[in-house]
Parts: C-alpha cells; sequence; structure tokens
C-alpha cells in the first residue's frame, strides 16, 4: 500500500515524498496520479515524534484524536479519515509495531504534561512574562539573568519555517491621521534618531519602520474616526528583507521535523512565551502608555535584531486579517509615493461580555 504527500500537511514529509517523483494512486486518502510513498519508509521520522507521547488512561485521548488536539492541522491532512489515519500510522510503524501498541490501544498524551519538572517550567512560563517584565523594568535593564533564556528562544526562532524572505520590489503601507492636503513623504519616512520616541519594538532613539501589508490594515492601525482624512505612504523594498514571521506560528512549526532535531520539546515549553510577545508586539500604542511597558518587547525585537533579522511580522490586533512589521533598518524600503483618503464609513462589531 502507498501512501502520498496529499496524506500530509507536514511540510517536511511531504518534501520527503515529492522528492522521489515517483506518480500513482493513493491507498489512503484516494489521491490519484500525485507524488506516492511508502509508508514503512517514514518510520524513522514518525518514530521520533511518538517518543514524545506515552500511555496517559486518566488525561489523554485515542492517538489520533491526541495528534490532532496537540498538533491540528500540522502533521496529517483533512482529506483522510481518522480511521484511515490510524491504519496510515500503523502502516509507518509497521517494522517496529509492537513496540508502539500500546500508544494505539490506550489513550495517550505528551510526556511533557506528565513530567514534573517540564510541568514545573511551563507553568512557570505561563507567568515568566510578568517576572521578565518586572526584572527588565525595575531590576536589570540590560543584561537579564534570571527571567527568560535566550539561547532556547534562538533554538526556536532559528527554525526555518519561522523565516520569510521578503523579495526586492514588494510593496507595503504607513498611515497617518492628517488634514486634507496630507504629509509630504519625508514626514512618513522614519523620524530622525534624536525626534524618535518609543514604540512596541523601538527604543527611544532608534526608529523603526512600522508598516502593514495592505491600506486597509493601515486604516485600521491609525484608529482613524468618520471623516478623518489619512495620509498613506507606499514603501518598496529595495533591498531583500529577512523576516522572523511570528504570525500563528503554530501553523508553521513542523512537529515531525523539530522532533528529529530535538528542539520540540523547548518549543512546547516555550511556546506560551513567545505568544505572548507576540500579542504585546501586536497591541496598539495608546496616549497612557508608560514608555517602561514597552521594555520587555524592545529588548526582545533587540535580540531578533541581533540574530540577523531585519525585522518582525505579527498579526495586527485592530484587524483581524491584517500583518504588520517592525524594520530595523528604514534604509532598505524606500517611500515612493504619499496620497490621502477620507474616511467615509465604518464597520463597528461587537461581543456580548
Amino acid at each position: 500500500m502507498n501512501c502520498c504527500s496529499e496524506c500530509f500537511n507536514s511540510t517536511y514529509i511531504k518534501a520527503i515524498i515529492n522528492s522521489y517523483k515517483t506518480k500513482g494512486n493513493c491507498d489512503f486518502c484516494k489521491s490519484v496520479d500525485t507524488y506516492i510513498y511508502s509508508p514503512r519508509e517514514l518510520c524513522i521520522n514518525f518514530s521520533s515524534f511518538l517518543e514524545h507521547y506515552e500511555v496517559d488512561r486518566e488525561n489523554g485521548k485515542p492517538i489520533i484524536e491526541q495528534l490532532k488536539i496537540d498538533f491540528p492541522d500540522l502533521i496529517f491532512s483533512s482529506k483522510i479519515n481518522n480511521e484511515d489515519l490510524t491504519t496510515l500510522l500503523k502502516s509507518i510503524l509497521d517494522e517496529d509495531i509492537e513496540s508502539y501498541t500500546p500508544l494505539f490501544e490506550e489513550n495517550i498524551s505528551l510526556k511533557i504534561k506528565k513530567d514534573n519538572s517540564h510541568y514545573e517550567t511551563i507553568e512557570n512560563l505561563n507567568n515568566r512574562w510578568e517576572e521578565f517584565s518586572n526584572e527588565i523594568k525595575k531590576i536589570n535593564r540590560f543584561h537579564i539573568q534570571n527571567t527568560i533564556d535566550l539561547e532556547k528562544i534562538k533554538e526556536i526562532f532559528s527554525q526555518e519555517e519561522l523565516h520569510k524572505s521578503i523579495p526586492k520590489g514588494r510593496v507595503f503601507f504607513r498611515g497617518r491621521i492628517s488634514d486634507e492636503n496630507g504629509f509630504t513623504p519625508d514626514l512618513m519616512n522614519l523620524p530622525p534618531p534624536q525626534k524618535a520616541t518609543a514604540g512596541r519594538a523601538n527604543p527611544v532613539g532608534i526608529p523603526y519602520l512600522y508598516i502593514a501589508d495592505q491600506i486597509k490594515t493601515t486604516l485600521y492601525e491609525t484608529r482613524a474616526s468618520l471623516n478623518d482624512f489619512v495620509t498613506i505612504a507606499e514603501f518598496q523594498v529595495i533591498e531583500e528583507l529577512k523576516i522572523l514571521n511570528l504570525n500563528n506560528i503554530e501553523e508553521y512549526y513542523d512537529p515531525i521535523k523539530a522532533s528529529e532535531s530535538e528542539s520540540l520539546t523547548n518549543f512546547l515549553i516555550y511556546l506560551p512565551f513567545i505568544n505572548k510577545l507576540k500579542t504585546e508586539l501586536s497591541k496598539p500604542n495608546r496616549r497612557n502608555d508608560k514608555e517602561l511597558d514597552y521594555l520587555p518587547t524592545q529588548y526582545l525585537a533587540e535580540y531578533i535584531k541581533y540574530l540577523g533579522f531585519d525585522g518582525v511580522e505579527y498579526k495586527s490586533s485592530l484587524y483581524s486579517k491584517g500583518f504588520n512589521f517592525a524594520i530595523f533598518n528604514g534604509e532598505k524600503l524606500n517611500c515612493n509615493k504619499v496620497y490621502v483618503k477620507e474616511i467615509t464609513d465604518l464597520d463597528y462589531k461587537y461581543s456580548p461580555l
């Protein structure tokens, strides 16, 4: 029996299957004329991954259900049902299936959830952001000592799935509320260092360029009101950018590949902390914010810059379909043109408390 690249969402597994360029029909998801592969050839890949699981009769779930809970849409494709997925996984582990029989017959969960040392680490990290914020604001400003392990974070940020290359020529947008005459390009570009105020990512005196993926995103980010005028600036990339992509980080991280490099455990442990960084970066600046409030994200943005990235991408908190970028070196983009738009309609949505 053959599986195929359409059986999986894991980019790592798909690449393995596609690299052999053997076409045929799949016995599991029923795709036709697609790249096929013998399941047992994937045994080494999945055995490394399944070593992170153990029997957990009280809190676990059946194997396929638990994998989908822990890594939704990251491993298997929705084209294949649970029954066929079970058969596929058993076929993958065929030569060593006896070693994994308990995982198929009992409920299972990630070992990390039952390991006391890991559990304590995860629980601590759920509160670690507050400890980190307190240390950098009140105790150690430049040399953090006790609250975060930068080497572990570096290991996660080094995963290629989180890297995005933005080519020369790509256009981004920035907006500022103005009058109907708008601002000139120089006023929409980076301010000089002596006029650079602190932002979520940049410290005072070190300007970063904050841009958005589309005009609608930047209109939301300006928080313009009805009949306000907004100056929109278009910025074109003039030198390729290497970006750390924090959008839906769970979706870009391949657990099968990570398990082979032994970085899966670190990812699971540090994910709450990284998600907190992503959330804090996406918050809009507010008038009553204090510069001290920005220190944690500024520190980590500086670390991301130190790792060789040109910027960081994060989801807009004001427009659910939009993305923002903090670019560390604004000289790699050029402000091509500016124009003014008037806000003629607002669409407010709300939810019950």
